[in-house]
């Protein structure tokens, strides 16, 4: 019933986004609730649940009921059974009915540490769970502002272009009168076609970004969903290595599930040895029995029950145990040392992830420049182009130039997002 709904709830989400505009956050919700990795990881926890339960199971009674018929037919004299002669026909019917509970005592502390290990996986795998979608989370930030940045090129080279077209009407004006050469007039239709094969590019590289995008919230490639961003301003924050480092060595979920990983080692190692120990258990049971056609049995006693404790101690298993800790001790020293080379790899990711956060600052404030410079330019040329003191030629370099600047800009301004949003993935933090 739960999958019926949610596949519902998709679907409609679907109809409505192909004309409702979707904000980064409704894209996480929508990515969220419909990837598959996230329905895997979330199978994955209810295994554990369920391997809770099962290794619960082991430490409280179990209760059997069992039942036997038999039917024998009349037996050779040879086989000399020590049964009186069956009446009748020379057969014989044996009716066995039994109910047993049973509760293991001492086992050596297996099944305790096997509990407790099972819990500890439990919690290693919801840990899991919430970095699979933190993962998914950076993915739908990645295709998002990917599409984003591909709508702001084109819009950029939109703009350009109207603005070489205005520029020809001005040129065309200026042939008629003799202010202007024919060559003058191809060379703006030379940057014209230019930035139409660029803009060409551009907006099939958005339609590519569109159809990632869509794949990655869950939706089907060739759906056109429009994306709304608020006035894009990025606030640039100030950062301290030190603290995030620490901040993700405290945090990273990945250590935390590394850490029970070491805890639920350590209670394998108690279920291994506990082989050395004997096993005791108490049970208790119920029993009926009824032989038909004989007489060994005394009606009035065929019923009966007995209560006791059993030992059995595994005296020598041929170094099985011994082989058996060897294992579990070794896989926890496997899972210590892969925890001390994670912290490392942790270690580098944030310090790369953080250099780049600040290498995408110094460019934005460039590339600020660049823009300021490039207008400043733009709006000299134009001047002097009206005025007839510029060429053609370098009214539509200074127009270039300027594109250039606001992609530039543009670029770096949501790398320097995308940045912020990876390094606050790297410490441990969620991003959705």
């Amino acid at each position: 019933m739960k999958k019926i709904i949610l596949t519902l709830l998709i679907t409609v989400t679907i109809v409505s986004a192909q004309t409702e505009p979707l904000t980064i956050n409704k894209s996480l919700q929508i990515g969220l609730n419909s990837s598959k990795e996230i329905l895997l990881a979330n199978s994955d926890t209810l295994i554990s649940d369920a391997l809770v339960t099962n290794a619960w199971s082991n430490l409280l009674p179990k209760v059997t009921l069992g039942f036997n018929y038999n039917h024998l037919s009349t037996m050779p004299v040879q086989m000399n059974l020590p049964l009186p002669s069956p009446t009748g026909d020379g057969s014989l019917d044996a009716i066995y009915a039994s109910a047993t509970i049973e509760q293991p005592l001492f086992t050596g502390f297996r099944l305790l540490s096997l509990k407790n290990a099972s819990e500890l996986n439990k919690k290693v795998s919801l840990l899991e769970n919430s970095t699979v979608k933190n993962n998914k989370a950076f993915e739908i930030h990645q295709a998002y502002w990917g599409y984003y940045k591909t709508l702001k090129f084109t819009e950029v080279l939109e703009e350009n272009l109207s603005l070489i077209n205005s520029q020809m009407k001005s040129v065309q004006n200026f042939v008629k009168t003799g202010l202007a050469t024919r060559n003058d007039l191809l060379k703006l239709q030379v940057a014209e076609a230019d930035v139409k094969s660029k803009l060409i590019d551009s907006q099939n590289q958005s339609k590519i970004a569109q159809a990632n995008f869509n794949r990655v919230i869950g939706f089907k490639i060739n759906i056109n969903t429009i994306i709304e961003v608020d006035e894009y301003t990025e606030e640039v924050v100030e950062v301290n290595f030190d603290s995030v480092l620490k901040e993700a060595l405290n945090s990273r979920l990945e250590l935390l599930a590394n850490n029970f990983r070491i805890e639920a080692a350590r209670e394998k190692i108690t279920a291994a040895k506990s082989t050395w120990f004997p096993q005791v258990s108490a049970f208790g049971s119920y029993n009926y029995l009824k032989l038909n056609g004989s007489t060994l049995i005394n009606d009035e006693s065929n019923n009966f029950w007995m209560v006791g404790v059993g030992m059995q101690w595994n005296v020598w298993d041929w170094w099985k145990t011994s082989s058996n800790t060897t294992i579990a001790e070794e896989q926890h020293f496997q899972i210590d040392v892969a925890n001390k080379m994670l912290k490392e790899k942790i270690e580098i990711e944030v310090y790369s992830n953080y250099l780049n956060l600040q290498s995408e600052v110094q460019k934005i404030d460039l590339n600020k420049l660049r823009v300021e410079s490039a207008q400043e330019n733009f709006r000299t040329i134009n001047e002097k182009f009206n005025s007839e003191v510029a060429t053609s030629t370098e009214l539509s370099e200074a127009s270039t130039l300027l594109a250039e600047a606001k992609i530039k800009l543009i670029t770096s301004s949501i790398d320097y997002k995308l940045a912020r949003v990876k390094l606050e993935k790297s410490i441990g933090r969620k991003i959705y």
